[in-house]
């Protein structure tokens, strides 16, 4: 999807937050991924030891609990009128856990607990401090999409050997520690 713009996502962090974004966030840049219901933006924060340090700051679109809502409610109605058995229920929670990007933070910090000693596993610290329910601020990592075969390789990877990183990191997070990712984003 197209981002929605900066001064708007500005806006919905400083409400998140309760403070300007400027007393939070050294800078914050434009837009780098956009999906359904959030965007992500690189930003500059002052760290623990002083330092200035990048964070990724993922946005819930304005107005995107409202629209699901709505949503709900139509196919409620369309469950309702056709079915007469009321199977929307587990979709309504679901929405309404993706919603809540406090939730995310916490598999996020729970996931980085459970694989701290997994090879070739890292996930990245949230930064408990700038995450609210419509905001989450997480470390930032530089990387290389999966779908960049050249890059990867560019980049000295083996293919082979990261495919079965990821198959082992996908099966021993799902079968150990109970976490599937549904979503799983390259």
């Amino acid at each position: 999807l197209e981002s929605f713009p900066l001064e708007e996502a500005r806006a919905s962090i400083a409400r998140a937050l309760q403070r300007p974004v400027d007393e939070v966030f050294l800078e914050i840049g434009p837009p780098v991924a956009a999906a359904s219901i959030a965007q992500v933006h690189r930003a500059r924060v002052t760290g623990r030891d002083g330092e200035p340090r990048d964070v990724a700051v993922k946005v819930l679109r304005p107005g995107v609990e409202a629209r699901f809502r709505r949503d709900l409610d139509s196919y409620y109605l369309m469950d309702a009128s056709m079915f007469r058995r009321g199977p929307m229920d587990p979709l309504a929670r679901s929405v309404r856990l993706e919603m809540d990007l406090r939730l995310e933070a916490a598999a996020l910090s729970e996931m980085a607990e459970n694989t701290a000693r997994d090879p070739g596993f890292r996930v990245p610290t949230v930064d408990w401090e700038r995450t609210a329910k419509s905001v989450l601020t997480m470390e930032w990592i530089e990387g290389t999409k999966a779908s960049d075969l050249a890059g990867l390789e560019r980049a000295g990877h083996d293919l082979v050997g990261l495919s079965k990183i990821v198959i082992r990191s996908f099966l021993r997070h799902a079968m150990r520690d109970g976490f599937f990712h549904a979503d799983m984003h390259q």
